[in-house]
C-alpha cells in the first residue's frame, strides 16, 4: 500500500496533540504486516516528517512523533530484519491499552463515589445534620470507616516562575507525566522508580538535579534532546531565584494542572485518586491529599486555566474563541488581562497573514516567510494554509535536452523560489509538448531536487518532449509551477550489445540493431590512417585480408530513413581491435614450489596469452587440442606474471595444472603438469621401550589420503619405505617403525597424491632421533651409623659422555622426580662412561629422617636407569 500523505496529514498532523498511541494511524502501516512494506511505509512518514518541521503548525506534533520514534524504531528495525514478532506484539498491546482505557472511562462513568479517607470539618458537619445526628456521633463513626477529618493542603494555582511556562509541553515531548519522572530518568518515556513524595518530602538538591540534566545530555541531538536541555535550564533557574521551596510548588502545580483538568472533565474522586497513584505514581498517603486538596480548592472559573493553557501553546484562535462564549464578567481580572493579550498578539498574526496575501506573486517566498511568522505568533491563524496553500512557485531555467548514444540527458538550472522545500517533477511526451505536470509519462529522478537526469528509456525515432514542474513540499496542495518544457528532441539509437571477435587475419563483430534503422555503415581506419569502407550486415560485419597484430579502428553508424527522405546517421559507436594468429601450446610445463606459492615454468609461445586451468583429472584435451574459449572448463588460476612464467598459490587439493594459449575466441591446449598436495606438519618421534620408535605427524584434511614414510639409520645407506592410508593411521593412532632398541633413526613423511593414473609426491616432512645409550647405577653404603657415607657407582654398556652426574636426597617420604625434588649430596660434570669404565660419585649421609636416594643424568642419547627401589631407601 503506498503512503498517502493527505491523509497521514489529515489523520496525524492535522488532529494535533497529543499524538496518538496507536503505530497503525501514527505510522500508517498497512493492514497486513510485511517486512519490506513497513520499512517502506516508514521511510516514506519520516521524509513526510522532515517535508513539514518547516511548518510550524505541524512542528510541535513531529517533535513529538520523532520522540516517540526512540521508543519504536528497535521495532522496525527489526521488521527491517525480517523479525516482526515484536512489533506485532507491540499492535496488539497498544490495542489492548486502546480497549482496557475505554472500559476504565465506562467504569469512571459508573462510579458512584471513591473513598479518599479524608473529610473536612463542614462535610461532616453538613453530613451529621443531614441525617439529623449530631457531629460527636458521626465522628464516632470515622474510625470504623477508615476515615479522618483534615483540611485541605493549599495548592499553587499559577506557574510558580515564568521560566516554566512551557515545562509541560517539553515533558509531553518527551513521553514524561511530571517533573519527578524528568529527575529521575533519562530516556524519553521513562518512569520513576519510587512513588512520588509530595507532602513533607526532603528538599530536591542541585546535585540531583544536575546528575539528571548530564543524563539527559546524552540524548542525540533530536526535538527530545532540546526538550530535555529547556526542562534542565527552567529547573536551574528555579533554584537559583526561589530555592528548593520553589522548586517543591513547581512539583506540586505539575501535577495539581492535571487533576485539575481531569476535575472539569466531571471525573469523580475515586477516578482521580486512581489516576493519581496509577498513571502519576503518586504515593498513596500523598495522592489522598492531593485529590482532597483539588477538589475543595476555592471556587473558580476552570476555563482560565484552560486559557492560559491554550495561549501557551500557541493556539490563541482557539483560545479567543473560548472567551467568546463567556459573558463578559465571567473570568476575574487576570484573567481578562490575558484574552486582551491573546487578541492582540492574535490580531498581529492575522496582520501578518493580510500582508502575505497582499503581496504579488514574484514575492511568493516573501509571503510564505510572513506565514512562518503568523504561525510563529499564532500557530492556529485562521487563513493561513489558503494563503499558504495559494502561494506561486517559480519554474525552472535553461532545462535542455541532449541525445547521446544510450538516451537523452536533461538538465536545468535550480528554480529562483527556495522557500517550503520545493521539489521537481519531470514529464515526457510524444509528438506535442506536456499541457500539464499530470500530463504524459512521469520519470523518477534520483532525488527531489535533482538537477539533471538520463533516460535510458526514451523511445526511439519519435520527437520527444520534456517538461519540468516545481512544487512546495510542505504544502502538497499547493499549485506546481508554470512547465519549463524543451523539445522536440529525436533520440537515434545506435547499436548495442557490439562483441568482436579477433581472428587470424579477419575481425569479426556483431550486435544488436535497432528495428527502425534502415541499414549499418561501418568505417575502419587502419595504421596508415586511410578510412576504408567495410560492407556490414544488420547484425554484425567480417573484415579479412587484415594484418596480425595490427590495430584497426572502427566507427559503426547507425542510418535512418525518417518520412521526410533525407536519411539521418548517428555519431556512431568507437571500436579498436588486433587480429590474432592462431594460438601456439606450451609444449613443456614444470611446476616448483617458491616462497609464497607455486611457480609454473614454461617457453612462451610464439603468439597468445598462456592461462593455467586447475582440473580435478587427467584433461580430456590431449595437448594440441585447438577450442573455442567458451567451451574452457570455468575460470582459470588467478596467477601474476613472473620472469620464468606464472605465480599461483597453492591449490587446496591435488590438481591437475594444465597450460591453454588463448588468442580472442580461441584456445589450444598445452602440457600439464600435477601439483600435489599441501605439506604435512611436524613429526613427533618416540620410543615407547623397548625396539620400535611410533611417529606422530600433523596431517591436514586437504593433504591427501597416503604418505609415503622412509626411515633410515644415520649415516647408513639402506633405508625402508611404507606407504600407509589415512584410515590405517587413525586406525593404529599413528605409526610404529621397527627399529633396533636404542638406534638412531632419521624419518621422512611426504604426502602421495594420484591423479589420472600419475603419482606425485609433495614436499616431505622430516625428523630424526639420536640412538639411545642405556646406563646404570648401583649404590654402596660405607661407616657406622651417624657416619656414613654413600657411594653411587655408574656404568654403561657402550662409550658415552654424561655431561652431568647428580647423587640426589629427597625433601622428605616422596620419590623424587628430579633434583629439584631433593638436595644434591654430590655431582659431576663431563664424565666418560663405558665398558669397564665405572664413575663413582661419593658422599657423606647426613642424619636426618627416612626418605630416598636417587640419581640423575644428563646427557646426549643417555637413559640412566634405576637400580630396584628398596636399594635406594634410607632406613
Amino acid at each position: 500500500m503506498a503512503f498517502d500523505e493527505r491523509r497521514y496529514r489529515r489523520d496525524v498532523l492535522d488532529a494535533g496533540l497529543p499524538v496518538t498511541d496507536d503505530l497503525r494511524t501514527r505510522y500508517q502501516l498497512p493492514g497486513r504486516l510485511d517486512g519490506p512494506a513497513v520499512t517502506e511505509t516508514v521511510a516514506a512518514v519520516r521524509a513526510c516528517w522532515r517535508r513539514n518541521r518547516a511548518r510550524l503548525k505541524y512542528r510541535p506534533v513531529i517533535e513529538e512523533l520523532e520522540a516517540g520514534h526512540l521508543v519504536h524504531g528497535p521495532l522496525f528495525e527489526a521488521a527491517a530484519g525480517g523479525d516482526l514478532g515484536p512489533l506485532r506484539a507491540a499492535v496488539a498491546e497498544h490495542e489492548r491499552q486502546a480497549g482496557a482505557g475505554q472500559e476504565a472511562l465506562r467504569a469512571t462513568l459508573r462510579e458512584a463515589a471513591a473513598g479518599l479517607g479524608l473529610l473536612t470539618g463542614v462535610t461532616l458537619a453538613e453530613a451529621a445534620a443531614a441525617h439529623r445526628v449530631g457531629e460527636a456521633q458521626a465522628r464516632d463513626l470515622l474510625p470504623g470507616l477508615g476515615l479522618r477529618v483534615a483540611e485541605p493542603d493549599p495548592l499553587p494555582r499559577e506557574v510558580p516562575h515564568p521560566a516554566c511556562a512551557r515545562c509541560g509541553r517539553h515533558l509531553e515531548v518527551l513521553r514524561l507525566r511530571h517533573l519527578d519522572d524528568f529527575l529521575t530518568t533519562g530516556t524519553p518515556g521513562g518512569r520513576t522508580p519510587q512513588p512520588v513524595r509530595l507532602f513533607d518530602a526532603p528538599p530536591v538538591e542541585a546535585a540531583a538535579v544536575e546528575t539528571a540534566a548530564r543524563r539527559w545530555s546524552r540524548l542525540p541531538h533530536s526535538a527530545a534532546h532540546t526538550a530535555a536541555q529547556a526542562v534542565a535550564a527552567a529547573v536551574r533557574r528555579v533554584l537559583a531565584d526561589q530555592g528548593a521551596e520553589g522548586l517543591a510548588r513547581l512539583r506540586l502545580y505539575e501535577v495539581a494542572v492535571v487533576l485539575r483538568e481531569r476535575l472539569a472533565a466531571r471525573a469523580t474522586p475515586a477516578t482521580l485518586l486512581a489516576h493519581a497513584t496509577g498513571e502519576l505514581s503518586i504515593a498513596v498517603p500523598d495522592a489522598r491529599r492531593l485529590v482532597f486538596a483539588v477538589l475543595h480548592e476555592e471556587a473558580g472559573n476552570p476555563l482560565q486555566a484552560r486559557l492560559a493553557r491554550l495561549a501557551a501553546d500557541g493556539r490563541l484562535a482557539e483560545a479567543t474563541a473560548v472567551a467568546d462564549r463567556l459573558p463578559a464578567d465571567a473570568l476575574p481580572e487576570d484573567a481578562r488581562a490575558l484574552v486582551a493579550h491573546v487578541r492582540d498578539r492574535l490580531a498581529e498574526a492575522r496582520a501578518l497573514v493580510d500582508r502575505a496575501r497582499g503581496l504579488p506573486a514574484r514575492d511568493a517566498d516573501l509571503a510564505w516567510g510572513l506565514l512562518e511568522q503568523a504561525e510563529a505568533v499564532a500557530r492556529d491563524v485562521p487563513g493561513a494554509d489558503a494563503v499558504r496553500r495559494a502561494l506561486t512557485v517559480r519554474p525552472v531555467s535553461g532545462l535542455t535536452a541532449t541525445t547521446h548514444s544510450t538516451g537523452v540527458t536533461l538538465t536545468w538550472r535550480p528554480s529562483p523560489s527556495t522557500a517550503g522545500e520545493p521539489e521537481y517533477e519531470l514529464r515526457r511526451t510524444e509528438g506535442r509538448p506536456p499541457h500539464d505536470p499530470a500530463d504524459g509519462t512521469g520519470l523518477p529522478l534520483p532525488s527531489p531536487r535533482a538537477t539533471s537526469f538520463a533516460d535510458r528509456s526514451a523511445p526511439a525515432c519519435v520527437p520527444l518532449y520534456y517538461a519540468v514542474a516545481v512544487r512546495r513540499a510542505a504544502e502538497p496542495d499547493s499549485a506546481p509551477s508554470p512547465l519549463a518544457v524543451c523539445g522536440p528532441v529525436t533520440y537515434w539509437p545506435d547499436v548495442s550489445g557490439v562483441r568482436l571477435r579477433p581472428e587470424d587475419r579477419a575481425i569479426t563483430a556483431a550486435w544488436t540493431c535497432p528495428a527502425q534503422a534502415g541499414s549499418v555503415e561501418v568505417v575502419r581506419v587502419g595504421p596508415d590512417g586511410e578510412p576504408v569502407r567495410v560492407a556490414a550486415r544488420r547484425d554484425g560485419f567480417t573484415d579479412g585480408g587484415l594484418t596480425n597484430d595490427t590495430t584497426y579502428r572502427y566507427r559503426v553508424r547507425v542510418v535512418y530513413h525518417p518520412d521526410d527522405g533525407r536519411p539521418v546517421r548517428t555519431g556512431g559507436v568507437s571500436l579498436t581491435a588486433t587480429p590474432l594468429g592462431p594460438p601456439e601450446p606450451v609444449t613443456d610445463l614444470a611446476v616448483r614450489r617458491v616462497e609464497g606459492g607455486l611457480l609454473a615454468c614454461f617457453d612462451p609461445p610464439a603468439g597468445g596469452e598462456v592461462r593455467l586451468y586447475g582440473l580435478g583429472d587427467t584433461p580430456p584435451w590431449p595437448p594440441g587440442t585447438r577450442l573455442r574459449t567458451a567451451e574452457l572448463p570455468g575460470r582459470p588460476i588467478t596467477a601474476e606474471h613472473a620472469p620464468e612464467g606464472l605465480r599461483f598459490p597453492p591449490p587446496g587439493r591435488p590438481t591437475v595444472v594444465q597450460a591453454v594459449t588463448v588468442a580472442g575466441e580461441r584456445a589450444v591446449t598445452g602440457a600439464h603438469a600435477v601439483v600435489a598436495v599441501r605439506p604435512l606438519g611436524a613429526l613427533t618421534l618416540t620410543r615407547h621401550g623397548g625396539p620400535g620408535v611410533a611417529v606422530v605427524l600433523d596431517w591436514p584434511p586437504d593433504a591427501g589420503d597416503e604418505v609415503e614414510v622412509v626411515w633410515r639409520t644415520p649415516g647408513g645407506r639402506d633405508e625402508r619405505r611404507r606407504t600407509v592410508g589415512r584410515a590405517a593411521y587413525r586406525h593404529q593412532a599413528g605409526l610404529r617403525l621397527p627399529v633396533a632398541d636404542g638406534a638412531g633413526v632419521e624419518v621422512e613423511v611426504r604426502p602421495v597424491a594420484v591423479l589420472g593414473g600419475l603419482r606425485t609426491y609433495g614436499p616431505p616432512s622430516t625428523a630424526a632421533l639420536p640412538a639411545r645409550t642405556d646406563a646404570g647405577y648401583r649404590l654402596r653404603r660405607h661407616g657406622m651409623p651417624g657416619r656414613r657415607t654413600v657411594t653411587a657407582v655408574f656404568t654403561a654398556s657402550a662409550p658415552v659422555r654424561a655431561e652431568r652426574l647428580l647423587l640426589v636426597r629427597s625433601h622428605g617420604p616422596l620419590w623424587p622426580l628430579e633434583p629439584a625434588d631433593g638436595d644434591v649430596l654430590a655431582d659431576l660434570a663431563g664424565a666418560e662412561l663405558g665398558p669397564g669404565r665405572e664413575v663413582r660419585l661419593s658422599a657423606r649421609l647426613p642424619r636426618g629422617p627416612g626418605g630416598w636416594l636417587r640419581c640423575f643424568a644428563a646427557g646426549e642419547g643417555l637413559v640412566l636407569r634405576d637400580p630396584p627401589h628398596h636399594t635406594l631407601r634410607i632406613t
